[in-house]
C-alpha cells in the first residue's frame, strides 16, 4: 500500500494496489470517510480503473503540522501560520503561501537553533518576508555624490542595464546591477535577485 498525502475532504481518486491486477493502479473512490487522531486515515470503497474490480482500501498519512510564521514587510512584522507534512523539508529561500500571501523563507528555527533546512516535525518557527513585492535598492549618483533610493517591484520584474526610469523625483539611467555573486555591466536581472542597482541622474538639456 502506498503512502498518500490526504486532504481533509475525500479525494475522487487514489493510487492503491489492486488485488486483481496485482499492481498499484489508479482507483476511483466510490465512497469513503476520513478519521484518525495522530494520523489521517481514509477508509474507502474503490474501483480499479484498469480492470473495474471493486474493493475496500485503507490509506494512512500523518496529519500536517501547523507552524508559526513571522512575516516582515517594510517596517512591520505580522504573525501567520502554514500547514505542511511532518516529513516535508523546508529550506531558506523556499517560497510558501501563508493564506493568500506568498512568503520567502529567510530563517528557520529547529530545536532552539537557526538552521538552513529542517523537516516540518522539527521546526519551531519560520521567519519570512512578504513576497508579492520586493524592495529594490538604488544608489543614485549625481555630480559626484551618491544617495540611496528604493522602488517596489514584483519579484519577477526585470531591470536592464541602460534602462531609463523614474526613481524618487528623478529620471535615472541604470549603469550597473549587483546580484548575489557578481556585478552586471550589461544585461538584466530579476528584482528578486538584485542586491543593489547603480544609476546616474539623467541631465536634461534645453535646445
Amino acid at each position: 500500500m502506498s503512502t498518500y498525502t490526504l486532504e481533509m475532504s475525500v479525494p475522487s481518486s487514489i493510487m492503491v494496489e489492486c488485488p486483481m491486477c496485482r499492481k498499484e493502479t489508479l482507483h476511483e473512490v466510490l465512497s469513503g470517510k476520513i478519521g484518525g487522531k495522530t494520523q489521517m486515515v481514509l477508509e474507502s470503497t474503490v474501483r480499479c480503473k484498469e480492470c473495474g474490480h471493486v474493493h475496500h482500501a485503507v490509506l494512512k498519512a500523518e496529519k500536517p503540522v501547523e507552524l508559526p510564521v513571522i512575516i516582515s514587510w517594510l517596517e512591520r512584522s505580522t504573525r501567520s501560520s502554514v500547514s505542511i507534512g511532518p516529513e516535508e523539508v523546508l529550506t531558506i529561500d523556499d517560497e510558501i503561501m501563508c493564506g493568500e500571501d506568498p512568503v520567502l523563507i529567510t530563517s528557520i528555527e529547529s530545536h532552539g537553533a537557526r538552521v538552513k533546512a529542517a523537516k516540518g516535525r522539527d521546526i519551531q518557527t519560520i521567519w519570512g518576508k512578504k513576497f508579492d513585492k520586493v524592495r529594490v535598492l538604488f544608489s543614485v549618483n549625481h555630480l559626484g555624490k551618491s544617495y540611496s533610493e528604493q522602488v517596489l517591484a514584483v519579484p519577477d520584474e526585470e531591470f536592464f542595464v541602460g534602462d531609463m526610469m523614474k526613481v524618487g523625483k528623478h529620471e535615472v539611467v541604470i549603469h550597473a546591477i549587483k546580484i548575489k555573486d557578481k556585478s552586471l555591466r550589461t544585461g538584466s536581472a530579476l528584482a528578486r535577485d538584485i542586491i543593489r542597482v547603480y544609476a546616474n541622474i539623467v541631465r536634461r538639456t534645453s535646445h
